[in-house]
């Protein structure tokens, strides 16, 4: 059939090498170009910036050198209690030395939710889930894969003085050996206030969420104009079985937030649903595309996982190879013309 095209409609065959070469050319070309754009994309790294000391203030001038990455956040539907979802992104900023590693949220929240003297008042906060290794799953780790949780509460340290007598929620006739058993036994998570102003946890999924008995992480909150600044600082190698170190494995980093005006509270936040990573050698923290990966078939640029979930960026398939086929078939077209003509 080609043999009887070919004698109906003869080919130069001169020209068709000459536009061959240049469609081979133009297709290497956007090919490398394609390459340069993938690596662009997921070089979202953000360098962590090195400093002398790693500053728990949220307004230290170290952290204004730090460049910023932005992560979305989604309201949480994995496990009841749902709900949250009132903030939108979270900026990040990363600073470290070869002691110690500084992370610093930034979100906007008009309210200042720090009291909670009263029946459904609830405190505004924050927390950064840590694994070395490899990627745990989203939902808290799971069993047999514990994470690292450090959380801060504004109410720790931004609410109210209390009066003697008196308790976190309301006040009692009675003395706190009757109406708070939790602080009586010590139950470290019964505690009014803390410190260090942040709490180091653990966790093997929802609902397993438990004190770790090191406590190794400072942290700091800040009231902006329209949000919040909190900083969480912590020595690279943890003290804990469970801490994950930052040392020698790449770190899978989320992140959540509670706005306590939205009745955010336990389950019901704003949480990032894929994780960013941050490499201990190069300092570099990487995050995801906002929203994740599309529907349909896309090429993962970065890291991925054999269940179809993706990290870093996803780029379209079919519209890529789409141009390059058109574009080789166009040149490959207009240069036989010339050639002929």
């Amino acid at each position: 059939m080609l043999a009887a095209l070919t004698e109906r409609v003869p080919v130069d065959r001169s020209a068709a090498t000459t536009a061959t070469t240049l469609a081979v050319v133009t297709v290497a070309l956007l090919l490398a170009g394609q390459a340069a754009v993938a690596a662009a994309v997921t070089s979202g790294a953000q360098p962590v910036e090195q400093v002398r000391q790693v500053p728990a203030d949220p307004a230290a001038a170290a952290w204004e050198d730090a460049p910023t990455r932005t992560v979305s956040l989604s309201k949480q539907q994995m496990a009841p209690p749902f709900g949250g979802g009132s903030v939108d992104e979270l900026d990040v900023r990363t600073v470290a030395n070869d002691s110690h590693i500084g992370v610093r949220l930034s979100w906007t929240d008009p309210t200042r939710d720090a009291n909670i003297a009263a029946p459904n008042n609830f405190s505004d906060g924050a927390a950064v889930m840590l694994k070395a290794g490899n990627q745990p799953p989203i939902t808290m780790g799971a069993a047999g894969t514990p994470v690292n949780i450090w959380y801060w509460r504004a109410s720790w340290r931004h609410g109210p003085e209390r009066a003697a007598g008196t308790g976190d929620m309301y006040a009692y006739p009675h003395n706190d050996s009757v109406t708070m058993p939790g602080r009586q036994a010590d139950n470290p998570l019964s505690r009014a206030s803390y410190e260090d102003g942040a709490q180091n946890y653990y966790a093997k999924g929802y609902g397993s969420l438990s004190h770790a008995p090191a406590q190794p992480v400072d942290a700091a909150g800040e009231r902006t104009d329209d949000g919040w600044r909190v900083t969480f600082v912590r020595n690279r190698t943890g003290a804990g079985e469970y801490d994950a170190p930052v040392t020698d494995q790449q770190l899978h980093v989320a992140f959540a937030v509670w706005n306590g005006s939205e009745s955010e509270v336990n389950g019901r936040k704003s949480i990032t649903l894929q994780f960013s990573t941050l490499d201990p050698d190069t300092g570099n923290l990487s995050v995801p595309d906002a929203g994740g990966a599309s529907s349909g078939s896309v090429l993962q640029v970065g890291g991925g996982n054999e269940t179809g979930g993706s990290e870093g960026r996803a780029l379209a398939i079919p519209g890529f190879v789409g141009g390059v086929v058109l574009s080789a078939v166009l040149v490959w077209l207009v240069t036989y013309w010339r050639v002929v003509r």
